[in-house]
């Protein structure tokens, strides 16, 4: 949701969650942020990334279409 101030401590409590098993970085970057969300979670659970560029706002429907790849 935000930049700054970073997440860490909300994204920590819920990668320790048993049921998460993977989080979904979605961005309109090529990745810039991936690293800060593994760091913040110690690499708890997999990230996966999903990105636009060009000003290319993703899809609610392409979102959760790649959360639902991820889960099979």
């Amino acid at each position: 949701i935000t930049l700054w101030p970073f997440p860490y401590a909300r994204l920590k409590e819920v990668a320790s969650r048993t049921s998460v098993k993977v989080l979904v970085d979605v961005e309109m970057s090529m990745g810039q942020m991936v690293d800060d969300v593994k760091l913040s979670i110690d690499c708890r659970v997999p990230v996966h990334f999903y990105g636009r560029t060009g000003g290319m706002i993703p899809a609610t429907a392409e979102i959760l279409g790649e959360v639902e790849k991820l889960l099979k």
